[in-house]
């Protein structure tokens, strides 16, 4: 019971610093996302060296903590709240390691080239935007998972 306990709380300050690190770096990339300007290569060029390093630095690993953080949260207590937990982790995962992340080296590319023509490519604007709406999905989830484990209260185990 004491080794459920330990794996359980660890498990959870997994999640809690991948939750952490996922929401900071979306926040990092809002923010950069305000400063932009459509027609400013540089900028541009700029901003993806920035997030692809974030995306290397936090993204990527914030994924994998938050979601092995609630597989383990899950298998040490089943309950409906930490099955619904380990469902948005799931998907926070999965759209964010095969849709969000794959795009964002995408648009990267399209910007170096842009920044080499000296010219905003129409392609570049619209990949970003499917970039920018897919981590805006992914910001909500991880909004509804805070809320979720926060307010909803947690049942005895099955």
């Amino acid at each position: 019971m004491k080794n459920k306990n330990f794996f359980q709380r660890m498990a959870q300050l997994i999640a809690i610093f991948g939750l952490s690190l996922l929401i900071g770096n979306i926040s990092a990339f809002i923010a950069m996302n305000m400063l932009s300007t459509p027609k400013d290569t540089l900028f541009f060029l700029w901003q993806r060296r920035f997030i692809d390093a974030m995306v290397q630095l936090g993204m990527i690993k914030g994924m994998w903590l938050f979601f092995i953080g609630n597989i383990v949260i899950y298998l040490c207590q089943r309950t409906r709240k930490n099955l619904l937990l380990l469902i948005l982790s799931i998907i926070v995962f999965v759209l964010g390691e095969f849709f969000i992340v794959p795009l964002s080296y995408k648009t990267s590319l399209v910007a170096f080239q842009q920044y080499e023509m000296n010219q905003v490519i129409s392609d570049f604007l619209i990949i970003k935007h499917k970039e920018d709406v897919l981590g805006g999905l992914n910001l909500f989830i991880l909004l509804t998972y805070l809320v979720i484990s926060i307010c909803y209260k947690q049942e005895e185990n099955r």
